[in-house]
């Protein structure tokens, strides 16, 4: 494959990426999306309701003895009104969990997440006695331990309560660690969203040239992964169906070439009949704070992933937002922190795509087109950049 920038002017075509002059309106949609996504999984996730249920239980006195919860934490708890009958709406007790449903209630009053709690060899038992239909009426030592866990972790907030109302701080406590994990959540959601934009934009432009054989689409997250074929589109499916898809594994073209973005690393795979040619780092992060220190390093990073991979494959990069220092890069006190166009004269980076452009834009389409099915072994004749 001939080098574009043989073809094309890398200062001009370098600059007419830059579109920082709009990352305000970028923000400001971005934003708006995340404000709709938290409250959705936040009314998914129900701990508003399981916190309402929590603190609705009736008072019961049980044995906390060796369950983890400490003589400062009852004695504040009491401090604020919250009476030794009452101390099952903050802390964990085997009856109760076997009982209710209050698992992801205690776990989030003690902060500690999902995916750390079941990567917890010595927990497991316990969740999966809980996760049983046959519960034992005995109390096993792995629920035990686990209310210990729990419980400990609770009882420093609960230890440090002033004049504070204890319901509202155990709320605040289960909205922090659901939050922390929403916000993950979204971070993950966003980059799904721009794998699926860039494979929306690959399907309809080889649909367009009549190479589109079939991509792989998950229209729903509750949906399994299902094959939809060129012959498809138009009656069953249609492409503007995709770009609202939840996920897209990979598209295939008439040469059986394949085009894999399924968000495994790397986001983008190309590979012609030949073998493989292309890689792309799909980034939709469009806050254009700490670039130095966290976004240059990165694509470093990935790009010389991408080179010890596979030499000859072709290198991109894939992002919604380029600022003029991103492409200069900057000289600091000590070292010179290079931009994309040092990263392109290192040999390190091919293409920059700008993921807003292509998709808005139909000269950037063309060219992101056209870059994409000659790697995947099409002849497209002369490459022309917006």
């Amino acid at each position: 494959m001939q080098d574009v920038w043989d073809i094309v002017d890398l200062d001009s075509y370098l600059q007419s990426i830059v579109n920082e002059d709009n990352i305000e309106e970028q923000l400001v949609q971005e934003s708006r999306w995340k404000i709709s996504y938290r409250e959705s999984q936040l009314e998914r996730r129900g701990i508003l309701q399981l916190h309402g249920r929590a603190m609705s239980m009736e008072s019961e006195r049980f044995d906390w003895d060796d369950l983890g919860v400490s003589d400062q934490a009852v004695e504040t708890l009491r401090e604020n009104g919250v009476s030794r009958g009452e101390l099952h709406q903050y802390f964990a007790h085997p009856d109760i969990l076997k009982r209710t449903d209050l698992l992801k209630y205690y776990r989030t009053l003690a902060g500690v997440s999902e995916n750390r709690l079941r990567g917890m060899d010595s927990i497991k038992p316990a969740l999966k006695e809980l996760d049983s239909s046959n519960q034992s009426f005995r109390t096993s030592d792995s629920l035990r331990r686990l209310c210990r866990f729990f419980n400990s972790l609770i009882s420093t907030w609960a230890s440090s309560l002033t004049d504070e109302d204890p319901e509202l701080r155990a709320l605040i406590s289960a909205l922090l660690t659901e939050g922390a994990a929403i916000e993950g959540s979204s971070r993950n959601a966003g980059g799904r969203k721009a794998v699926v934009n860039v494979a929306s934009v690959l399907a309809e432009d080889f649909d367009d040239y009549g190479v589109l054989d079939s991509f792989e689409v998950k229209q729903t997250s509750q949906d399994s992964f299902a094959t939809i074929t060129a012959s498809e589109l138009g009656d069953t499916y249609t492409l503007g169906d995709l770009s609202g898809a939840y996920d897209v594994k990979e598209i295939r073209t008439t040469n059986s070439g394949v085009v894999n973005v399924d968000q495994t690393e790397p986001d983008m795979v190309v590979r012609s009949p030949s073998g493989l040619t292309g890689y792309g780092e799909i980034k939709d992060r469009k806050d254009t704070s700490n670039q130095w220190e966290g976004w240059l390093p990165l694509i470093r990073s990935k790009l010389e992933d991408f080179e010890t991979r596979s030499p000859d494959a072709k290198r991109m990069i894939l992002q919604p937002v380029y600022t003029q220092r991103m492409i200069e890069g900057e000289r600091g006190s000590d070292a010179e922190d290079v931009g994309v166009k040092g990263l392109i004269k290192d040999g390190l980076l091919d293409v920059p795509f700008n993921i807003s452009q292509v998709i808005a834009d139909e000269e950037s389409r063309d060219f992101f087109g056209a870059y994409i099915r000659e790697l995947l072994g099409y002849d497209v004749g002369t490459i022309e950049a917006p």
